[in-house]
Protein backbone atom coordinates (compact mmCIF):
# COMPACT_ATOMS: atom_id res chain seq x y z
CA UNK A 1 0.00 0.00 0.00
CA UNK A 2 1.38 3.13 -0.91
CA UNK A 3 2.62 5.69 2.12
CA UNK A 4 2.28 9.23 2.16
CA UNK A 5 4.49 11.75 4.67
CA UNK A 6 1.81 14.64 6.07
CA UNK A 7 3.69 17.65 7.19
CA UNK A 8 2.20 19.98 9.48
CA UNK A 9 3.00 23.26 8.84
CA UNK A 10 1.79 26.33 10.98
CA UNK A 11 3.06 29.74 12.03
CA UNK A 12 5.93 29.48 14.16
CA UNK A 13 4.03 31.86 17.10
CA UNK A 14 0.36 30.12 16.96
CA UNK A 15 1.23 27.71 20.18
CA UNK A 16 3.18 30.32 21.86
CA UNK A 17 -0.18 32.30 22.52
CA UNK A 18 -1.89 29.67 24.19
CA UNK A 19 -2.42 29.05 28.00
CA UNK A 20 -0.79 25.82 29.17
CA UNK A 21 -4.44 24.05 29.68
CA UNK A 22 -5.47 25.15 26.16
CA UNK A 23 -1.80 24.16 24.96
CA UNK A 24 -2.37 20.87 26.98
CA UNK A 25 -6.13 20.10 25.40
CA UNK A 26 -4.55 20.79 22.18
CA UNK A 27 -2.10 18.06 22.63
CA UNK A 28 -4.95 15.75 23.62
CA UNK A 29 -6.91 16.21 20.35
CA UNK A 30 -3.33 15.54 18.29
CA UNK A 31 -2.67 12.60 20.82
CA UNK A 32 -6.30 11.27 20.12
CA UNK A 33 -6.08 11.55 16.16
CA UNK A 34 -3.27 9.79 15.95
CA UNK A 35 -3.95 6.85 17.97
CA UNK A 36 -7.26 6.85 15.59
CA UNK A 37 -4.98 6.52 12.68
CA UNK A 38 -3.07 3.68 14.67
CA UNK A 39 -5.92 1.87 15.44
CA UNK A 40 -7.18 1.49 11.65
CA UNK A 41 -3.88 0.44 10.62
CA UNK A 42 -2.88 3.70 8.71
CA UNK A 43 -0.56 5.08 10.87
CA UNK A 44 3.17 4.03 10.01
CA UNK A 45 5.16 6.42 12.53
CA UNK A 46 5.05 9.87 13.70
CA UNK A 47 7.32 12.71 15.54
CA UNK A 48 6.82 16.13 16.52
CA UNK A 49 9.85 18.53 15.73
CA UNK A 50 11.71 19.98 18.64
CA UNK A 51 10.34 23.94 18.68
CA UNK A 52 13.59 26.35 17.93
CA UNK A 53 16.33 24.18 16.53
CA UNK A 54 17.98 22.28 13.56
CA UNK A 55 20.53 22.94 11.12
CA UNK A 56 19.88 23.77 7.75
CA UNK A 57 23.04 22.38 5.17
CA UNK A 58 23.91 23.36 1.98
CA UNK A 59 26.80 23.88 -0.51
CA UNK A 60 28.42 27.03 -1.53
CA UNK A 61 31.32 27.69 -4.03
CA UNK A 62 32.29 24.03 -3.33
CA UNK A 63 32.09 24.54 0.71
CA UNK A 64 29.71 22.90 2.88
CA UNK A 65 27.62 25.51 4.54
CA UNK A 66 26.26 24.96 8.13
CA UNK A 67 23.14 27.44 9.21
CA UNK A 68 21.30 27.33 12.07
CA UNK A 69 17.34 26.68 11.90
CA UNK A 70 13.94 27.37 11.36
CA UNK A 71 15.12 30.91 11.15
CA UNK A 72 12.71 33.44 12.90
CA UNK A 73 11.78 35.17 10.24
CA UNK A 74 10.47 32.28 8.40
CA UNK A 75 6.82 32.78 8.92
CA UNK A 76 5.45 28.83 8.67
CA UNK A 77 7.71 26.43 10.15
CA UNK A 78 7.00 22.45 9.84
CA UNK A 79 5.95 21.15 13.37
CA UNK A 80 5.38 17.58 13.07
CA UNK A 81 4.91 14.51 10.61
CA UNK A 82 3.19 11.38 10.01
CA UNK A 83 3.96 8.45 7.80
CA UNK A 84 0.45 7.22 6.27
CA UNK A 85 -0.44 4.17 4.29
CA UNK A 86 -3.62 4.50 2.22
CA UNK A 87 -4.68 3.81 -1.08
CA UNK A 88 -4.17 7.57 -2.31
CA UNK A 89 -4.30 11.60 -1.92
CA UNK A 90 -8.25 11.40 -1.71
CA UNK A 91 -7.60 8.44 1.42
CA UNK A 92 -5.03 10.63 3.02
CA UNK A 93 -7.40 13.32 2.43
CA UNK A 94 -10.25 12.29 4.17
CA UNK A 95 -7.81 10.26 7.04
CA UNK A 96 -6.68 14.46 7.50
CA UNK A 97 -9.71 15.87 7.25
CA UNK A 98 -10.01 15.30 10.96
CA UNK A 99 -6.61 16.60 12.06
CA UNK A 100 -6.67 18.77 14.72
CA UNK A 101 -3.81 20.52 13.14
CA UNK A 102 -5.86 21.98 10.31
CA UNK A 103 -7.64 24.36 13.61
CA UNK A 104 -4.00 25.86 13.55
CA UNK A 105 -2.25 25.62 9.89
CA UNK A 106 -1.78 23.46 7.14
CA UNK A 107 -1.53 19.67 6.07
CA UNK A 108 0.98 19.37 3.47
CA UNK A 109 0.41 15.90 1.93
CA UNK A 110 3.38 13.56 -0.41
CA UNK A 111 3.47 10.51 -1.43
CA UNK A 112 6.49 8.70 -0.80
CA UNK A 113 8.14 6.85 -3.93
CA UNK A 114 9.70 3.85 -3.22
CA UNK A 115 12.68 3.30 -4.42
CA UNK A 116 14.45 -0.24 -5.80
Amino acid sequence: MPRFLVLARDDNSTFSRLSPAEMEAVIHKYIAWSEGLRRNGSLVSSDKLKDGEGKVLGRSGGREVVNDGPFSEVKEIVGGYWIVQAEGYDAVKKLCEASPHLDFGTLEIRQIEELG
